[in-house]
């Protein structure tokens, strides 16, 4: 076990070691009327096909295979932590039914009986509405009234006892001309049912140790089988399964030498799409991984219209294209304010079934969140719905269950950046300035570009000017993969030239600076530069002869594909680890400081609205000639005028400083 507060992992590795001992059990053990094979047992409840599983039969057995093994992992577990193991070892053959020995029995199978059942009971619900459009249950419930669970056996006996009614209803059938389960679903829903009944029944002795309970299961979070089953205590914690809701998305495509200006955005965006594609199916994980450099999640930062839309268009395209080239199943899919629902706990469900094609480990996924300000609220404003779309979106982008197989890299964009909530804003990996075009070149090659149907036509008769000649100043890719700019990823370079001989424990000073003048700066943030360091560490393009032979690498085994990447990889000197850090710091300083100016703004507003509404309240009072306080009167009129004065002199001395500094640039 591990310490409170921490996972517990109950998966495929974990309950491994008691896959013999559970096959032997529903293979030979287990006996009722000479019957013990339990695959066979299911083969034969189809008279057509009685060699044959079918899917959903195969799928009943493999849930109560792992149902069974989650058992004996649970309780093992719980076993060794109580210290029934011991006294089970140690004690003898006469006091194996000893009161402290029937209570540690009967705590551990209890709680491992309850979480096996579940599981089972779960799985196969999503199995049997996977194929059944309406919510299916066996008409006959008497058998589930004799149901009795005594978790004070042996271990063996429990698995026994779970086992018994599945085991008895298929010598049933077979005894009665195969005339019980009528129809293919008819068996997984008595085993559902029957499992579904053994959970509530576990569940009802919740609190009866409550010492024990404290002590081992209590603060402590099981993840069974990659996270289908979480549980707490008694409790389901489980994300709820919906059905994926594949998007049909409709977007004009756009080539990335079609957007002016945001240099550094477009060649990191198509970086990101290239390395996304290069994911192993078969490994089901992508091979940059184990270097880094595919960011998992990107916030774009901008003002509106500066072409944060064309860059998902962009996106969209190319993944798209070699998707197409390559022959990859892959999703795009929208989480936007329209998944707004008037009923509350709709926009959650909505939300989840956007979100349920990432779990698909055979396709790529690409994942545009926008207007997350007006999507999200923070946590003092959110209310019902709100807090639903808060909470799914933190848990999906970087919670207890996220996984990272290299197959889903997620953008979002914001107007207002402190329109999110501070932790919504901080899952974000990597963070992205979308500032459009902001040189003359720039506002010049969009002009160029908007019009090109009137330049090939020569109908633009207007001089190009002096010394200008168009494009030459935006980043293009050329036919060999190489950009026609030179570097824009590094930040500040010659202001951190003085760190080049910097060491680990500078760079931790460092942090710690600047975490005094910014306390919002933490273990997350140091993860989100780390994952930059990374993305500097991987300042490379993929060679496009990658994609277009196949045998060059998407052919090759996984080994061969990390080895072929890492030759790419650049050093990472330390004057890089200052340059993020301190990137990632002027960031969160900008967020913090127009969080400020907002708020001072609203607050200076706020108190010039009370005075006028003061004002014209005295003002109502005297004129229908109602006794009022005319000195109070004429202070806050001139109270008002010097706040309106100031506020004059503020901009104008503001438009004075605006035209020195441009007089001074020419």
């Amino acid at each position: 076990m591990v310490e409170q507060n921490q996972p517990v992992d109950v998966g495929k590795e974990q309950i491994q070691p008691y896959k013999k001992a559970i096959d032997g059990i529903l293979t030979e053990k287990f006996q009722l009327h000479g019957k013990s094979n339990l695959p066979e047992l299911i083969r034969q409840i189809d008279e057509e096909e009685p060699h044959i599983m079918s899917d959903l039969e195969r799928t009943t057995y493999l849930a109560l295979r792992d149902g069974m093994q989650i058992f004996k992992t649970i309780s093992s577990q719980l076993s060794d932590k109580s210290g029934l193991r011991k006294k089970l070892a140690s004690a003898p053959i006469t006091e194996l039914d000893s009161p402290e020995i029937h209570k540690l029995k009967d705590f551990c199978y209890n709680f491992a009986a309850y979480a096996a059942s579940l599981y089972v009971s779960k799985k196969l619900d999503q199995a049997i509405a996977a194929q059944i459009d309406v919510e299916a249950k066996e008409e006959d419930k008497t058998y589930l009234s004799q149901l009795r669970l005594d978790t004070t056996r042996p271990e063996e006996g429990v698995i026994f006892q779970l086992l018994a009614p599945v085991y008895t209803r298929l010598v049933e059938h077979l005894d009665h001309d195969r005339e019980i389960l009528k129809s293919p679903y008819a068996f997984p829903i008595f085993v559902k049912e029957v499992f579904e009944k053994y959970a509530e029944l576990a569940k009802e002795k919740k609190d009866r140790y409550p010492s024990l309970e404290k002590e081992h299961i209590n603060g402590y979070r099981f993840r069974i089988m990659d996270d289908f089953l979480a549980i707490e205590g008694y409790e389901d914690k489980s994300i709820p399964t919906v059905k994926p809701m594949e998007q049909k998305i409709t977007f004009r495509p756009i080539d990335p030498n079609e957007i002016v200006g945001n240099l550094s955005s477009k060649r990191k965006i198509t970086r990101t799409v290239e390395r996304l594609v290069l994911y192993d199916f078969t490994k089901q994980k992508n091979p940059i991984l184990e270097l880094g450099g595919l960011p998992w999640s990107t916030l774009l930062d901008g003002l509106p219209g500066t072409g944060k839309s064309s860059m998902f268009r962009m996106a969209m395209t190319l993944l798209h294209e070699y998707c197409q080239q390559l022959g990859l199943k892959y999703y795009v899919f929208t989480v936007d304010p329209s998944i707004k629902d008037e009923y509350y706990g709709k926009t959650g469900k909505i939300l989840l079934e956007r979100l349920s094609v990432t779990k698909d480990p055979n396709a790529l996924s690409l994942g545009i969140f926008d207007d997350l300000d007006l999507l999200t609220t923070t946590r003092r404003d959110a209310q019902g719905a709100d807090n639903d779309i808060n909470n799914i979106i933190m848990q999906y982008f970087d919670g207890v269950f996220t996984q990272r197989l290299g197959n889903v890299t997620n953008y979002g964009a914001t107007n207002k950046p402190t329109g999110l909530d501070n932790a919504m804003r901080n899952r974000f990996n990597d963070r992205m300035l979308v500032d459009g075009p902001t040189t003359s070149y720039d506002f010049a090659d969009l002009l160029m570009l908007e019009c090109k149907d009137l330049v090939t036509n020569k109908l633009l008769r207007i001089e190009h000017g002096k010394g200008y000649k168009p494009f030459t100043t935006q980043d293009f890719r050329r036919a060999d993969g190489t950009w026609t700019a030179q570097d824009v990823v590094s930040y500040m370079a010659d202001e951190f030239v003085k760190y080049k001989k910097a060491s680990i424990l500078d760079f931790g000073e460092f942090m710690e600076k600047l975490k005094e003048k910014n306390p919002s700066i933490t273990g997350r943030s140091a993860k989100a530069i780390i994952e930059s360091i990374h993305e500097r560490c991987a300042d490379f393009n993929i060679p496009r002869e990658w994609f277009s032979n196949k045998a060059k690498f998407f052919d090759l085994p996984y080994a061969r594909k990390v080895q072929k990447l890492s030759e790419l990889y650049n050093p990472i000197t330390p004057e890089i680890l200052f340059q993020e850090a301190q990137r990632y710091a002027d960031s969160e300083q900008r967020y913090a400081q127009k969080e400020t100016e907002e708020e001072v703004g609203i607050g200076y507003k706020s108190r010039i609205w009370n005075l006028q509404a003061e004002i014209q309240f005295l003002e109502e009072q005297l004129g229908e000639g109602i006794s009022s306080d005319y000195g109070k009167l004429i202070m806050l009129k001139s109270i008002l005028q010097d706040r309106m004065d100031e506020g004059l002199k503020t901009i104008k001395e503001a438009y004075e400083k605006a035209e020195k500094t441009d007089k001074s640039k020419k």
